[in-house]
C-alpha cells in the first residue's frame, strides 16, 4: 500500500498511517497473560521520518487486567497527529470496550467508541455509527485504523484459530501469516523479530514486525515514517524496511503471475471505437493491430493475421491509458492503478531507494504496475521539513545533480525551501534538462516562484494563495489549507491581478497540477456522508477502507458555507486556467486510480470540453513528461498503453471508470480479476481472454 507521502495525501494517508501505527502496542519481552496481554508494563517508542528526523513518540501502558492505554504524538510534513486510546480486553483477548480521542493531522476531532456487552456490539464516530448482535468471537477494528494498543492483541486473537484468522467488527475478516524472521542488534543484544502480514483490512497486506511473544517491535512505512523501541538504533528501520519491501514485492510478483497475460504474438482489437485524443473525436468501427508492445496499424477494414489474439471490442471504446501526474505510491498500489486504467504515473516525490526499486520492478513486469516517471523531492532542514531536506544551498544543488544522474525528469520543491534558493536550483535543474515544480515556498508568492524559474505549480490552493497569502504568510503551516477554505470563494477571477498572473503563467509555459479532487473533498465533505471523491465507488471498496471515507479529516472551524463557496470558485479556476491556455494535468495525491477518475470528472464538471479533458489525461500528460512521441495517443508506432472501456467517454466522461481490458506493452490485464485480488468488488465483467 501507499508508504511514501511527503505531500498533501489527505484522508488516505491518515487512514493508512493509522493502520500501520497500531503496531506500537506492546513492550518487548513481556510475558503474556490476561487475554494474552502483558501485565503492569510501560513501553516507549520513537518515530522517525526517513530514518533520521525525529517524528514523535508513543507510550503504551498495560495495567495487568486486560486494560491497555496509549498516548501518541506523531508529526510530519506540518501534520500533528495526536491519538489517545484506552481499551479493555476480556479473558479471551477480545475488545469489550474502547475509547479513542485526539486530533487528526488536519485538526478534526477524533472521538470514537466501542462496547460489547450481552452479545451486542455498538460503535460510533463523528462520521458513522452502528451495532450488531452476535455471540461469535469478533475483534473490533477502529475507524482510526486498528488504533494504538490493539495490534498485538489482534494478532494473538487471530493465531488462536486454526486458519490464523478472525472475524471483525463492524465487518470483514482478517487473516495473518508469518512471512520471515530477521536478527537485529538491540541494546540488549541480538534479537530475532518476525514480519507478519495482515490480509483483509486493505487492498494488499499490511506488514508489522513482532517479537517471539507476538508483541510488536517496529513499524516501517516504506522508509518514509518508521517506529522503533526507545533506545534502539534507528538503523534497524532501514534493515527491516529492505526485508519488508522484498516481501511486498514477492507478494505482488505472485499476483503478476496469476493476473497478467503476456502476449507472444500480435493482438488485434476488432470493431472498436477509437478515442482520438489528438483531434478530439471518436473514430467508429476500427481494427487496431498491436505487436511487440507497439501499435502497428489502425484500419477500418479487417486486419489479416493468422496467429493473432483477437479481442472483440464491439460496442466499446479503445483509448490511450490514463496518467496520474501526482503519485506517491508503493509497489503494491500498482495493481489498483492498472485495474483503473492508469498505465503511466509521475511519482512526484518519494524515498530514493524505494522509488528506484518501484520503477525497476514495474518496468520489468516483475510486479503489476504502471510505467513510472520520477520527480525528485527536496526541502530545507527545519521544524516543518518533509522528506529529503538540505542544510545549505550547495547541498540542494548537489542533490539536483544526484537526481539528474539517476534519471529523474523533474525536481519538486517543498514549503520550507528558502525563496532565495529557488532561482539557483531552477538554473541547475534546467541545465540538466529537468523541470522544476513544487509547493510555493513559505514567504514567497507563486508569481515570484514563476519568475525564479518554476515550470509547474503543484496544487490548486497554491494558485489561490498567490493572492490570499502572497509572500506574507508562513504557508508551511495549516494556514495553507484554512485560508484557502475561508477565502478562495471571494477571489475575483476576472480581476486585473488574476488575469495578469494568468498571462505570466502562459508566457512562461507554466503548467498546474491541481489535485482538485483532494481539495474538493477538503472543501465539501461533511461527517456522515461519503467522501465526494469516492462516493461513486465506496460500496465496492474493502470494508475498513470504505468506512474510513465517511470521516472528515479537515476541520472547517464553523466555516462550512465559506468552504462550499470556495469549492465553487475552485471549479471556476480550473475552467479559467484552461480557457487562458494554461496546461493542467491530472494527479491523485491520494488513493490511486479512483482519485484520478474523479479528478478527470471534476475537469469536465467545471466546464472544460470533454475532448480537451481526455487529451489532458493522456497526450498532454505525456508531453509534460517528455514522452509524447511514444505515448499518450493511439497512433502507429506508439506504445500500446491502452484501455478498452464500456461506453463512449465523449458522451459520458465517467466511462473512463468502466475498463474491461487493460494493455500495457505486451501484457493484458482483466480489471475484474485485479479488483478481486485486492478486495475490491468488480464494477462489471471483463473481456474473456
Amino acid at each position: 500500500m501507499m508508504t511514501s507521502c511527503p505531500s498533501h495525501r489527505r484522508k488516505f494517508f491518515l487512514v493508512l498511517f493509522s493502520l500501520f501505527t497500531v503496531a506500537c502496542s506492546q513492550e518487548q519481552g513481556s510475558e503474556p497473560e490476561n487475554g494474552g496481554e502483558a501485565v503492569g508494563t510501560t513501553a516507549k517508542y520513537d518515530w522517525y521520518m526517513q530514518g533520521t528526523t525525529p517524528a514523535g513518540q508513543t507510550t503504551i501502558t498495560k495495567n495487568g487486567d486486560g486494560k491497555i492505554t496509549n498516548e501518541s504524538f506523531v508529526h510530519w510534513n506540518n501534520r500533528e497527529y495526536t491519538v489517545n486510546s484506552e481499551l479493555q480486553l476480556d479473558e479471551n483477548g477480545l475488545i469489550v470496550s474502547q475509547k479513542i480521542s485526539g486530533i487528526s493531522p488536519f485538526k478534526s476531532v477524533i472521538d470514537e467508541h466501542f462496547t460489547y456487552e450481552n452479545g451486542v456490539a455498538s460503535w460510533g464516530t463523528p462520521g458513522e455509527s452502528g451495532s450488531a448482535t452476535t455471540d461469535e468471537p469478533k475483534f473490533y477494528i477502529a475507524n482510526e485504523g486498528l488504533t494504538l494498543g490493539a495490534a498485538g492483541a489482534l494478532l494473538k486473537a487471530a493465531v488462536k484459530n486454526m486458519d490464523n484468522s478472525i472475524d471483525l467488527f463492524p465487518n470483514g475478516r482478517l487473516r495473518v501469516e508469518k512471512v520471515l524472521d530477521v536478527a537485529v542488534d538491540t541494546p540488549n543484544g541480538e534479537q530475532v523479530v518476525s514480519l507478519y502480514a495482515s490480509h483483509g483490512i486493505g487492498f494488499t497486506p499490511n506488514y508489522m514486525w513482532f517479537d517471539d511473544h507476538l508483541d510488536v517491535v517496529t513499524v516501517d512505512m516504506g522508509g518514509y515514517l518508521g517506529m522503533v523501541p526507545e533506545g534502539w538504533d534507528v538503523s534497524v528501520l532501514k534493515k527491516l524496511s529492505a526485508h519488508q519491501s522484498e516481501a511486498d514485492a514477492a507478494y505482488i510478483t505472485r499476483l503478476a503471475g496469476d493476473l497478467a497475460t503476456r502476449t507472444d504474438g500480435p493482438v488485434i482489437f476488432e470493431n472498436v471505437d477509437v478515442v482520438d485524443v489528438v483531434n478530439g473525436r471518436l473514430i467508429e468501427d476500427q481494427n487496431v493491430l498491436v505487436e511487440d508492445g507497439l501499435i502497428k496499424r489502425l484500419s477500418a477494414d479487417p486486419i489479416d493475421s493468422q496467429n493473432a489474439m483477437r479481442v472483440d471490442g464491439s460496442g466499446r471504446s479503445l483509448m490511450p491509458g490514463l496518467w496520474d501526474m501526482h503519485a506517491h505510491f508503493s509497489l503494491s498500489e500498482g495493481v489498483l492503478n492498472i485495474a483503473g486504467g492508469i498505465t503511466n504515473v509521475r511519482n512526484i516525490g518519494g524515498v530514493h531507494d524505494k522509488t528506484i526499486e518501484l520503477t525497476e520492478k514495474h518496468d520489468s513486469g516483475e510486479v503489476i504496475g504502471p510505467n513510472t516517471f520520477r520527480a525528485g523531492f527536496m526541502d530545507k532542514v527545519g521544524p516543518y521539513a518533509s522528506g529529503w531536506a538540505a542544510e545549505s544551498l550547495q547541498e540542494a544543488l548537489d542533490r539536483v545533480d544526484f537526481y539528474a544522474e539517476n534519471g529523474y525528469i523533474q525536481i519538486k520543491l517543498y514549503s520550507s525551501i528558502e525563496p532565495d534558493w529557488v532561482a539557483p536550483i531552477a538554473e541547475r535543474a534546467h541545465s540538466h534538462g529537468m523541470r522544476l515544480s513544487g509547493h510555493i515556498p513559505a514567504f514567497m508568492s507563486a508569481e515570484q516562484a514563476v519568475r525564479a524559474g518554476y515550470d509547474e505549480i503543484q496544487h490548486i490552493n497554491m494558485v489561490f494563495l498567490n493572492f490570499l497569502a502572497g509572500d506574507r504568510e508562513d504557508t508551511r503551516q495549516q494556514i495553507r489549507f484554512t485560508l484557502y477554505g475561508d477565502e478562495a470563494g471571494n477571489l475575483d477571477l476576472n480581476s486585473d491581478a488574476v488575469q495578469s498572473f494568468f498571462a505570466l503563467l502562459k508566457e512562461n509555459d507554466v503548467s498546474v497540477d491541481p489535485t482538485a479532487a483532494i481539495f474538493d473533498t477538503s472543501l465539501r465533505h461533511i461527517d456522515g456522508q461519503p467522501d465526494p471523491t469516492f462516493a461513486a465507488v465506496i460500496d465496492h471498496l474493502p470494508p475498513t477502507i470504505a468506512r474510513s471515507r465517511y470521516l472528515v479529516s479537515m476541520n472547517k472551524r464553523g466555516q462550512e458555507a465559506a468552504w462550499l463557496k470556495s469549492a465553487e470558485n475552485q471549479a471556476a479556476m480550473l475552467k479559467a486556467l484552461h480557457d487562458y491556455g494554461i496546461q493542467i494535468v491530472p494527479g491523485s495525491d491520494d488513493m490511486p486510480a479512483f482519485t484520478v477518475h474523479r479528478e478527470i470528472e471534476l475537469y469536465a464538471e467545471a466546464g472544460i470540453p470533454v475532448a480537451d479533458v481526455l487529451r489532458i489525461a493522456t497526450l498532454d500528460s505525456a508531453r509534460i513528461t517528455g514522452v509524447a512521441d511514444r505515448k499518450g495517443s493511439i497512433e502507429v508506432d506508439k506504445d500500446s498503453d491502452l484501455i478498452l472501456i464500456d461506453g463512449n467517454p465523449f458522451e459520458d466522461i465517467s466511462a473512463i471508470r468502466r475498463a474491461v481490458l487493460i494493455m500495457k506493452g505486451d501484457t493484458l490485464y482483466r480489471p475484474e480479476d485485479l479488483y478481486r485480488a485486492i478486495g475490491v468488488k468488480p464494477f462489471l465483467p471483463s473481456i474473456e481472454l
